[in-house]
């Protein structure tokens, strides 16, 4: 019967932590602000509309984070116009030791894609998702910057059960 129960707690407390719930709304707001990208050194490839930023290079939106070795902003395919002298990133691909940061988790993987547009952020390769005291591993991640939903998958191509399922490691909390 405690078998029984624990298994129990622990698909609630997924449950409670992957299910999109109000307190995500209020960051909502922070996907619509304006983008600032930092590096040691940024080069404008303007024929392709893309920004590279190398270099312990960050991208910051509010209250998210996006980190990694080389970022390349992808902007919109229409030029500004003179009223309009800010460009528009719709993506922003990431590469090496990528870390994204939210008010309630971290994610760490290989490389990522932020979609702009669709508020989604993609993780890939060796992922380690950590909220508070949980620790999640798989080989995929999606979370959706709106809502807060976070989905996290293993691989079906690898050759070690390791990497082929996702594993995780819920803390029960003191309080």
């Amino acid at each position: 019967m405690k078998t029984n129960n624990s298994l129990v707690f622990i698909a609630v407390v997924f449950l409670v932590s992957t299910y999109p719930y109000a307190g995500f709304a209020q960051y909502e707001s922070d996907s619509e602000l304006p983008i600032e990208i930092t590096a040691d050194s940024m080069e404008w490839l303007n024929e392709k509309r893309i920004a590279v930023a190398r270099g312990n290079a960050d991208a910051v939106q509010g209250r998210y984070k996006l980190h990694a070795a080389i970022l390349t902003a992808h902007m919109a395919e229409e030029p500004p116009t003179r009223s309009d002298t800010v460009s528009r990133i719709r993506k922003i691909e990431a590469e090496g030791n990528v870390i994204l940061t939210t008010p309630n988790e971290t994610a760490r993987g290989g490389e990522g894609i932020y979609d702009v547009e669709n508020k989604i952020a993609t993780l890939l390769g060796s992922v380690v998702l950590t909220q508070g005291d949980n620790v999640l591993h798989g080989q995929k991640l999606i979370m959706d910057l709106v809502t807060g939903r976070t989905r996290l998958e293993g691989s079906d191509t690898a050759i070690s059960d390791d990497k082929r399922r996702v594993r995780a490691i819920f803390n029960p909390n003191d309080e």
